[in-house]
């Protein structure tokens, strides 16, 4: 749980509102992007194992995990994500998020995922 301090109070935010605003960003790559286990398997979405939120003394640290289909650019892609998770963040929270960070975990072939481990940040 996330918590904002506004003029009138404390404002919660739950896991929850993170997951949508990573699976609208996912949903937004047609079809060529997928969440991804942190250790590389396909799980679906798990929550806390295909993304990893976490509330620093600097802000929100957000950790996304996913494979990316073969032929697919990983600059357009994760950059698409990356604007959609900060600007959606800031719009619902009220503050960017201090840091998010794209991990490729692998790229998907028609047969295979091929593992990797490529870290993208704005």
């Amino acid at each position: 749980m996330f918590e904002r301090q506004t003029d009138v109070g404390k404002i919660h935010f739950s896991q929850g509102v993170i997951e949508r605003i990573i699976k609208d960003a996912i949903d937004g790559c047609d079809g060529r992007v997928f969440l991804n286990r942190y250790k590389g398997k396909y799980m679906g979405m798990v929550p806390g194992g295909d993304y990893a939120a976490v509330e620093t003394d600097q802000g929100l640290d957000i950790t996304v995990y996913v494979v990316i289909t073969f032929g697919a650019s990983i600059g357009k892609y994760s950059k698409q994500m990356l604007e959609y998770i900060y600007d959606n963040v800031e719009k619902v929270m009220g503050e960017r998020p201090h840091h998010v960070k794209i991990v490729i975990t692998g790229v998907q072939s028609k047969k295979d995922i091929a593992r990797r481990h490529v870290e993208i940040t704005e």
